[in-house]
């Protein structure tokens, strides 16, 4: 008879990682019914009862979860070597009465699964089994076995639809966490790049994988972030990266985002190069990247993937398109309203002539008008691919067609409008888009009320804000306040590859080797996260 040889998995002994809560008794039937409780009403609890083959039986049972597991797996990996394969192989451990050595035989010799973990306690094995891994328990045998055996239903690596670039990788990230991980290690080949797991909420238990390079990144960043993960680690849900995003960032009244977002695997990579350090949440597409400076919202990947006269070309580009998105409207109000005197004789008739018969001032057709094109811009979105087009372009055509016809607002003003949404579009931030939309509508309300005055008001309480905001302790406007001239090369130009700063960016530096004004920034504490509540139902 041909002795069954199987390889030796990968074992992962969790038994000692903390005391169990609800240890594993030994008895089959009082660990099933324990189990069979925890999941009454639930048609996806699969469980089955089966006897182990050889010279003395033994019974065993497996547990799972319909759906979140691979049925091949299951069959070719567990329950074959089980019923099949343990008649036919020979071990001393079988013709004795050694439970523990029984229990060595078919974890060591009869589970061929790829990784398995030993585990002392039920409630571990029932997570286990909602991460899509099946629980083996046998009789007799005070441990259980979990086997990885994930199987559920994801999404295929797809392209990046919300960051496109003409040049460079196309491939975005998907919904499942191993997958986004694999796809970061796939442009960092190193044992340099670290990944520590968390898990978060009391209801999702959402793994959360907090990624970046050991050496590289600062260590105060890293340690700030376990501390702000823990700090909600028993709210009720984790649905999404916005969710984390939320809880742990610096200012959350603030209009401005303070950790950034992407669905491009190379676009994590460079940013970690630089000591960031990126946050993969299992059911998001979208990674997190903190800490995040403003300047970083203006970068797209495509900068550093072209020449350099094009990629700077494109970076002056978005820095009129994003003064323009904010500043245009009140400007034309401004102007139209106070300080005609400022336009042209000919350019001012023109606008007088156009403006005759119009009911509103200035500001109520600027406010009329950036309504109905966000209104419009909401509808887009909201409605499918080819609908939501037609209807945005469409809808803005006639809508402007028609207020102009109907003398409710000037032609003059329907450019304003549709110059400053071109504008905001060259953002390639999305969440950059955000403030730009919202600050436009206060800047029109001072530019109505007060003029130019207004308008400049406005500017210096937005750059007064932006000077104290701070992200994970960073200031948000570095390195333009506190000014440092070594890293504005990649601020409103994008100088040589070679010519690019070496020490990554937020990397904390020897304090030998920087001046007064970077030595006083550097040794600022992080800034602590504020105590807030839990979300609608959890206590933190």
């Amino acid at each position: 008879m041909k002795k069954l040889i199987v390889q030796k998995p990968h074992v992962v002994d969790a038994s000692s990682s903390s005391e169990p809560q609800v240890p594993v008794s030994g008895i089959l039937e009082q660990d099933m019914d324990w189990l069979k409780q925890q999941y009454v009403r639930c048609s996806d609890f699969i469980y089955r009862h089966v006897t182990i083959g050889g010279q003395q039986e033994r019974q065993a049972a497996i547990f799972y979860f319909d759906g979140m597991t691979s049925s091949d797996v299951v069959h070719d990996n567990i329950l074959q070597p089980l019923l099949l394969d343990a008649e036919i192989a020979q071990n001393d451990a079988e013709s004795g009465t050694d439970l523990k050595k029984y229990f060595s035989f078919v974890k060591e010799c009869l589970l061929p699964a790829g990784e398995i973990t030993i585990i002392d306690d039920l409630e571990q094995g029932s997570q286990s089994m909602m991460n899509g891994d099946v629980l083996l328990l046998i009789d007799g045998c005070r441990q259980g076995i979990v086997v990885d055996a994930k199987g559920f239903p994801q999404r295929s690596v797809g392209k990046a639809e919300n960051e496109v670039v003409l040049r460079g990788p196309q491939e975005a990230f998907s919904e499942a966490m191993r997958v986004n991980t694999a796809l970061i290690r796939r442009h960092l080949r190193t044992n340099k790049l670290k990944l520590e797991q968390k898990t978060l909420g009391r209801y999702t238990r959402t793994p959360v994988s907090i990624v970046y390079l050991d050496g590289v990144a600062n260590e105060n960043i890293i340690a700030e972030v376990h501390r702000r993960l823990d700090n909600i680690k028993n709210v009720d849900s984790i649905l999404d990266s916005s969710c984390v995003e939320q809880y742990i960032e610096d200012s959350p009244f603030s209009v401005f985002p303070q950790i950034q977002y992407t669905e491009r695997p190379d676009k994590v990579a460079a940013s970690l190069l630089e000591g960031r350090v990126a946050l993969v949440v299992d059911g998001s597409p979208d990674v997190l990247l903190l800490p995040l400076l403003f300047v970083q919202l203006l970068q797209s990947p495509e900068d550093y993937y072209t020449r350099l006269a094009p990629g700077t070309f494109m970076r002056w580009i978005r820095y009129m398109g994003l003064f323009i998105a904010i500043l245009f409207p009140s400007l034309y109000v401004a102007v139209t309203s106070y300080h005609p005197e400022m336009l042209p004789l000919n350019l001012l008739l023109s606008i007088a002539a156009a403006r005759e018969g119009v009911p509103f001032p200035a500001f109520v057709e600027a406010l009329i008008m950036e309504l109905c094109f966000e209104l419009l811009r909401e509808a887009s979105i909201r409605l499918p691919g080819a609908v939501g087009n037609t209807i945005g372009i469409v809808g803005a055509l006639v809508i402007g067609d028609a207020a102009v016809s109907a003398h409710l607002v000037a032609p003059q003003m329907v450019i304003v409008v549709a110059i400053t949404a071109i504008g905001s579009f060259t953002v390639p931030s999305m969440e950059a888009s955000y403030p730009i939309r919202l600050l436009r509508f206060p800047l029109m309300l001072l530019a109505a009320g007060f003029g130019l005055y207004g308008v400049v008001l406005g500017v210096m309480a937005i750059l007064f804000h932006l000077v104290h905001l701070r992200s994970f302790g960073f200031p948000y406007l570095e390195p333009l306040a506190p000014l440092k001239l070594n890293e504005l090369r990649d601020v409103l130009m994008r100088a040589p590859r070679w010519q690019m700063m070496v020490r990554p960016q937020f990397r904390e530096p020897q304090q030998a080797n920087v001046g007064i004004l970077e030595r006083g920034f550097w040794q600022r504490r992080v800034q602590p996260l504020k105590e807030r509540g839990d979300d609608s139902r959890g206590q933190q």
